[in-house]
Formats: C-alpha cells, structure tokens, sequence
C-alpha cells in the first residue's frame, strides 16, 4: 500500500528544516540545562551513589533509544507530527518530575518519561527532515545535530552556575518550560510541512525486514562504539571529575567546548558530504571512531589536561558520526521504511549508551584500575569500531567498482 500524504500545504524545504531545528535549538538547551548535570546534582545531594547515576544513565540511554524502533516504525504508519509534538509533551511532564525532588526512584521514573518522549520527538523531527532534505540530506542532518548543540552550548554553563549560587533545581524546572514552549511552538509550526503516513503497513513486517539486510545490520553493530564515545560526555565525565576533584564548572566547560566543536564546524562538514558515495561515508565515520578510540587513551592521563583532551578528541571523532550515521541508513532504506531504518540505527546508540552507563557506573566508582579499565575498553571499543567500517567501506567500494 503506498504512503498517502496529509491534508496541509507544503512549505519549502528549507523553511521546513529551518523550523525543526529552531524547535530543536529549545529542546536542546532544555536537556543539556539538566541532563549533563544530573549526576553532579545526584552526588553532591547526597541522596544517590556513583552505581545509581550510571543506572540512570543507563536507564534514560535505554528507553531514549532502544524505543526507537517500534516508534520509527509508528512515524512511517503514522505520520511524523504526532511523534514530534507527543514527545515533546512527555518531555515537558518528565522535566517537572525531576524539579520535584531529588530521591532515586522519581528521577528513574523521571527519565523513562523523558526518554520514550526524546524517542518520538527524535523519530518524527528526523523523519521529516529525511522526507524533506531528498539530496541535501547530509547537510540537514548536520544542522540538526548543529541546532543541538546550540543549547549544549549554553545549558551546562548556565546549569553549573545555577547550581554554583545554590539553586541545583532551578535548571530542572526551566527545562520543564522550554520544552513546554517548544511543544506549543511544535505544533504549530510542522502543521505546514507535508507529512506522509502508510496506515497499512504492518508492524511485524517492518521490525523483521531491516533484520534480513544484513549489510545494514552490519552497519548498525559497527556504529556502536562510536555511540558509546558520544554517551561518554553523559556517562563518565560527571564521575570522573568527581574523582579526579573537579568542579561542576569543569564537567560544564567540557560539554560546552564540546557544543562549541559541532555548532563551528559541523554545517561545513555536512555541506561537504552532500552527494558522497556510501563508502566514503563509511570511511569517514571509521576515521571517526579511530580519533575516539585515541581520545579514550589520552583521559588515561591525570587532572584536568588528559580529560579535557581526550574527551575534545572524541568530539573530533562525533563531526563525523553526525554527518554520515543517519544519511546512511537513509540510503540503505527502502522507499516507505526510513523511519524503521532511522530507528534501528538510534537502537545501536541505545546498546552503546547503555554500555557506556553501566561500564562508567561499575568502573568509575573509586580511583585506580577501575579507571584505567574503563579507558582501555573505551579505546578498544572505537578500534574494533574504527576495522569494521573500513572493512565494510572498502566491501562497498569494490563493489560498486565491479559494476560501474
């Protein structure tokens, strides 16, 4: 059955990308005011142990990701919209939860809300952004994950210095308004852009399809440790500059310098890889995993140098990850299952932020081995990522040499 489209008048591309990523922007600066701050916040309270802050980090990786799937697969039944603004909503409901209090069990049931409502809204921006990007969407990829960044840019900081005057909450309800304006803005704004929905389609039939392309699922498994570096700056910096008797500001700056790398340089990197060939996409993102592996082996140094370098080593690493991991499975999706292709891909930085939470959670409790193993695994996992891209681009390069 083929894809019908909504009843609404179609607006340009570029004002439809324009106005996803200016919701985006809010959202984004909603998150990162809370979410890189919560373990400092849960630790400094008093009330939650290093092993508690990776479950929860690990806990909002898993239904911010692994939901993925199902909810991709929604969008391409369903429509984008709904996704989109029914995310936002949730948001909007977990992020008072978590000005509410500070106790374990609210701040898990917290983030379970808030990741199955960053799933839909995920889902429905980047399908829209797919449907409406057609052969610029390198560069619209990238200026969302840019739009992102923007709020990463400024949200720590402002966290931290909230948090600083005594006020750790304070962020947390402002992140609650954001997402409540962006959610009125979310829907008023995508009415105009042209959705497509396929009501027809079956569910289980579009869970098991991407499963027998098993170049895709290749894909995705490779993707995961450079999944696992982005979830680094979430999962072990805040336990690490605990360790190592750092500030708050400092786990700010980091993220900050890290919004700071993507906002400068990835909308030029996305404009250059419009029109690359798949292998080239793959190659870049194996370079990208390979600079996150070596990041990985520079925080094995002390203090304040060896974090600071190594974790802006592997935001070199995620310009790449931003500009090719989505147009990929773009390229590799059947017409009418790019929602489903999309969301297998997010289920793979589910698996690498899970890992990275529960690893940092474990291993980063006291200072010592545990430390140094979580950074050697760290490294190990972007090597083995960095060989199987490379392997697969140059399978991909030959042949599409053989039958040029």
């Amino acid at each position: 059955m083929t894809a019908t489209a909504t009843a609404v008048p179609a607006v340009p591309m570029r004002r439809a990308v324009f106005t996803i990523s200016a919701t985006r922007v809010v959202t984004s600066l909603g998150f990162y005011l809370s979410i890189p701050m919560l373990g400092v916040i849960a630790l400094r309270s008093g009330t939650m142990s290093a092993a508690d802050v990776g479950l929860l980090v690990a806990t909002h990786a898993l239904f911010r990701r692994a939901f993925s799937i199902p909810l991709g697969i929604a969008c391409d039944r369903w429509g984008a919209r709904p996704m989109l603004v029914g995310g936002l909503c949730a948001e909007t409901i977990a992020y008072g939860l978590l000005a509410g209090g500070t106790s374990f069990p609210l701040w898990l049931g917290a983030l379970v809300v808030d990741g199955l409502g960053g799933a839909a809204y995920n889902a429905g921006a980047r399908l829209l952004l797919a449907r409406v990007a057609q052969g610029n969407a390198a560069s619209s990829f990238a200026g969302f994950y840019v739009a992102t960044n923007l709020g990463a840019l400024f949200g720590p900081l402002a966290a931290a210095a909230l948090s600083g005057a005594g006020h750790p909450a304070l962020p947390l309800a402002l992140s609650a308004g954001a997402y409540g304006i962006s959610t009125v803005a979310g829907f008023l704004v995508t009415r105009r852009i042209t959705d497509e929905a396929n009501p027809g389609a079956r569910f289980g039939k579009a869970v098991l399809a991407p499963l027998r392309h098993r170049s895709f699922m290749g894909y995705c498994a490779s993707t995961v440790p450079l999944w696992f570096g982005v979830s680094l700056l979430v999962s072990a910096l805040p336990l690490e500059a605990e360790l190592r008797g750092l500030s708050a500001y400092d786990v700010a700056v980091v993220n900050a310098l890290n919004a700071l790398v993507v906002v400068a340089f990835g909308g030029v990197v996305g404009r250059r890889a419009d029109g690359w060939s798949l292998a080239a996409r793959l190659k870049v993102l194996s370079l990208g995993s390979l600079t996150m592996s070596a990041g990985s082996l520079v925080c094995l140094a002390p203090g304040r140098p060896g974090l600071y370098g190594g974790l802006l080593l592997v935001t070199v690493g995620e310009l790449a990850l931003i500009t090719a991991a989505d147009v990929v499975a773009v390229q590799l999706a059947p017409p009418g299952e790019t929602g489903a292709y999309l969301g297998y891909v997010t289920f793979a930085w589910a698996v690498g932020g899970v890992t990275a939470g529960v690893l940092a959670g474990r291993l980063l409790d006291v200072p010592g081995s545990g430390t140094t193993l979580f950074w050697l695994i760290s490294a190990a996992l972007g090597l083995a990522g960095a060989a199987a891209l490379l392997r697969r681009s140059v399978r991909v390069g030959g042949a599409a040499h053989g039958t040029a």
